[in-house]
């Protein structure tokens, strides 16, 4: 496991849950925003991403449009915070990333994969990929209460 950490909220992962359930069998993707400080990131919001992917692969690829992102980031920068991360779904496959995934992803930002079977969300990590980009790394995910400071009520990761 990564040392570094990524900080949800309960009602974050609940939210996730619900896009990736909403989108199935299509992969969903969405953005997490928030502040990075030192090897922890604090997820406080997301932004739902419409998955622009070739329509009869989405079930197993998503992309954003560089032109929704730019304007997702610009405008998430001037509320005072930053895209700490990106989630998507992997329905029917597991909540690691692929390798498409490892050739598309960003060192630094974390990337929350949700495994989804029959519209239901089952497995949940994050994951960062290498300065080298040679391989993701599993960080730890910790889901604090909704309205809570930095106390885990619980930690999922393998």
């Amino acid at each position: 496991m990564h040392r570094t950490q990524i900080v949800l909220n309960q009602q974050t992962l609940k939210e996730i849950h619900s896009h990736a359930s909403s989108t199935y069998p299509e992969e969903c993707c969405g953005l997490m925003t928030g502040r990075i400080e030192g090897e922890s990131k604090t997820v406080s919001g997301l932004r739902r991403m419409k998955n622009a992917f070739e329509p009869s692969e989405r079930y197993h690829r998503y992309t954003i449009d560089p032109m929704e992102y730019m304007y997702a980031e610009n405008e998430i920068e001037s509320k005072g915070d930053e895209i700490v991360g990106i989630y998507h779904s992997h329905p029917n496959a597991p909540a690691k990333p692929s390798l498409f995934d490892q050739d598309h992803a960003w060192p630094t930002l974390s990337y929350v994969v949700v495994e989804v079977r029959d519209a239901k969300p089952m497995n949940i990590a994050s994951w960062v990929l290498k300065e080298d980009r040679s391989e993701f790394l599993q960080e730890e995910m910790r889901i604090v209460a909704a309205n809570s400071s930095n106390d885990s009520v619980e930690r999922i990761s393998e």
